[in-house]
């Protein structure tokens, strides 16, 4: 392999690619260590496998949180076995790009370039999301044209107005799919006094996605535990009541893309009315975003193939686009 690798370090999901646009890895941001000793046991997919047979010792973490390293430790162990699953070792001291979140203090840069280098790699440098983002969906931000970036990750979002090759501005939120889940999650315990875990939260968020806000549907079972007795139930759920549920919780982010071009110069402003608005990441596809999210900005919303990946893909292939543009707002991770 050559050139660079590209690391999407997400709450929910860690994305690896390299320079030729191929995801090497795709697991989700979890880890299940030794209590007692701190030792990795399971991480990604295997641990949803070893939840059902773990003890008491066996401690399941999440170590990025909104979209920031919460346990930095944990996350080198947790990028290393990453890496290696890549195969990238030690000896080969590769060069990185990771994917940064627009309210991430240089602290937390930091943080991430010294757990990219432990893990391995030779030197690291950062991208915001919403451009690589906007780089992976091959929207041309080298123009002197204004465009929108949306880009709704696991846990917080990511708003941008991109011009030149830069950012010209911006807004971190702290909200994305997780939150949701959890307004669904909370919905099922106070009307239905069922407590069900975060895949059966992720089914219906799903489920809802394809039922306009409203509108009735055919009632689907889920599985829980009854929060009263403990014992385990089964509900039916409208999938409409889930689509009114997640819609109120959609309102935060469309006020970020609002608060955005407020602040953004009128002639970049007006350019959204011809290049609207780019969703992008895991949330894309969250039921009623893009609808809610023309309607608050009023200009179009167009959510490209494979939303979730176009980030780690741009910025696989960012160092192309640094080559034409001198005002490219690509950084040093330090």
């Amino acid at each position: 392999m050559s050139g660079e690798l590209a690391i999407d370090l997400g709450s929910s999901i860690t994305r690896v690619a390299d320079g030729a646009g191929t995801i090497l890895l795709e697991e989700p941001t979890i880890a299940a260590i030794d209590a007692d000793s701190g030792r990795l046991l399971a991480f990604g997919r295997d641990v949803v496998g070893l939840g059902a047979r773990s003890a008491g010792r066996i401690r399941v973490v999440h170590p990025v949180r909104n979209g920031k390293l919460v346990e930095v430790d944990l996350a080198e162990t947790v990028i290393s076995e990453a890496l290696s699953r890549c195969g990238v070792g030690r000896l080969e001291r590769r060069r990185g790009v990771t994917c940064t979140h627009i309210d991430q203090t240089a602290v937390q840069d930091r943080a991430i370039e010294r757990a990219l280098k432990q893990a391995g790699l030779r030197s690291v440098r950062a991208i915001e999301h919403p451009v690589a983002a906007a780089i992976g969906a091959g929207v041309a931000i080298e123009e002197a044209v204004g465009r929108m970036v949306v880009d709704v990750g696991g846990g917080t979002t990511d708003v941008a107005l991109l011009a030149l090759g830069g950012i010209v501005t911006s807004v971190g939120i702290d909200c994305g799919v997780d939150d949701v889940d959890a307004v669904i999650r909370t919905y099922l315990y106070r009307e239905a006094d069922l407590v069900v875990d975060a895949s059966t939260a992720t089914t219906l968020r799903q489920a809802a996605a394809s039922v306009p806000v409203g509108v009735g549907a055919r009632p689907i079972e889920i599985d829980g535990r009854d929060a009263r007795t403990g014992a385990p139930a089964r509900a039916l759920v409208d999938p409409g009541e889930i689509s009114v549920r997640v819609e109120r919780a959609l309102r935060t982010i469309c006020e970020g893309a609002v608060n955005a071009i407020s602040e953004a110069p009128p002639d970049l402003a007006n350019d959204l009315l011809t290049t609207g608005v780019l969703l992008v990441g895991g949330g894309a596809h969250l039921p009623g975003l893009d609808r809610r999210l023309a309607r608050a900005t009023g200009v179009p919303v167009h959510v490209p193939i494979d939303p979730a990946r176009v980030a780690v893909l741009g910025a696989a292939r960012s160092h192309e686009v640094i080559e034409h543009s001198l005002a490219f707002t690509v950084r040093s991770a330090g």
